[in-house]
């Protein structure tokens, strides 16, 4: 199949040697009914010590998980870094959360786009540390695990929405990567989905090509940022974000990599960060709400970004990776912080 993806994620690899496994400490990992079948189906005592470690899952995510004991460590993850269970077994034995993570793959009415968390350290590296903007790619991919794969509009009848949603993503990634000032690119999607909410609502696809169309090469009209004082508001949403942030258990496992990439210019590096962030998050279809409310928690993402990677600059470019997989774990991770953000917009 073909997939739509940045240009980045070829260059991804899992190395928990490098970064200390950290996906296998204190997550829930969900473990699918076909891996679990092919562990009942084990040698008995090979098969037994696996499901000695299993547990139930949670009603819609999955039948089974890891579970990690008292440490908080999977009981699999060796000395080194690596996995037990595909050293003894392969990786076809992985479930399908740890085979595909921080990959993320989306099935959008037939439109196949591939991406990654970038609450994996390594992957926000690559996105990040570049000298270039990021470049979204076709390639030829085989279909891998069809139970791992999110579908959306994928329904008989669904296929305005799809084209919808993919028109909507691929503005919105033209307009954050226009030749304009980063803030200026801002306003000018936030005005954009104020402004396709109107032709989404009535149904008309040839307005939202024409808005898609004016504001994807630089037209249209542009709005202030998100109509608040920033000076008064922003701070309330840092105080009402951060008890939220200090219960998130998965925060404690981040930590930074070891890397000899630089970092490039400021506003090109947050740029880079914005717009692998609305293509992983499926914005501008993230939140419940209004695509304008989207647009509004995205523009207040970003204040948070910038925010969190100016403190961490002058540390280097290890603690710019940490601070971006931190917040990329809220965003993509933690139901109670992503609520939070859209409450207080």
């Amino acid at each position: 199949m073909l997939c739509l993806e940045p240009d980045y994620l070829e260059d991804f690899f899992c190395d928990g040697q490098r970064c200390g496994a950290q996906c296998c400490r204190l997550w829930t990992v969900f473990v699918d009914e076909g891996t679990y079948g092919k562990y009942r189906q084990l040698p008995r005592e090979q098969g037994e010590e696996i499901l000695a470690h299993l547990a139930p899952g949670e009603p819609g995510q999955a039948p089974w998980a890891w579970d990690f004991g008292e440490k908080q460590v999977c009981h699999f993850l060796r000395e080194d870094c690596l996995c037990g269970i595909q050293k003894a077994h392969g990786e076809s034995y992985l479930g399908n959360t740890c085979a595909i993570y921080p990959r993320k793959a989306v099935n959008i009415g037939g439109n196949f786009q591939r991406s990654l968390a970038l609450s994996c350290p390594l992957a926000a590296e690559l996105a990040v540390c570049r000298e270039s903007p990021v470049v979204f790619k076709w390639r030829e991919r085989e279909p891998g695990r069809p139970d791992s794969w999110q579908e959306i509009a994928c329904g008989q009848g669904e296929e305005g929405l799809a084209a919808a949603c993919l028109l909507l993503q691929d503005t919105g990634l033209a307009i954050l990567q226009l030749k304009l000032p980063l803030w200026e690119r801002l306003s000018a999607l936030l005005a954009y989905l104020t402004a396709a909410d109107k032709a989404v609502e009535a149904g008309d696809f040839e307005v939202l090509l024409q808005l898609s169309d004016e504001y994807g090469h630089g037209g249209g009209e542009r709005e202030e940022g998100l109509g608040w004082d920033l000076d008064r508001h922003f701070p309330g949403l840092r105080a009402a974000l951060s008890p939220v942030a200090e219960k998130n258990q998965h925060l404690g496992a981040l930590h930074g990599v070891e890397t000899s990439a630089s970092l490039p210019p400021a506003e090109l590096l947050l740029e880079n960060m914005l717009v692998s962030e609305y293509f992983t998050e499926l914005f501008p279809c993230t939140l419940e709400g209004t695509l304008r409310h989207n647009g509004r928690a995205f523009f207040a993402l970003a204040l948070l970004y910038r925010e969190a990677i100016e403190e961490a600059r002058p540390q280097g470019a290890s603690q710019v990776i940490l601070a971006v997989s931190r917040l990329a774990t809220l965003m993509g991770h933690d139901r109670d912080w992503q609520e939070t953000l859209s409450r207080h917009i």
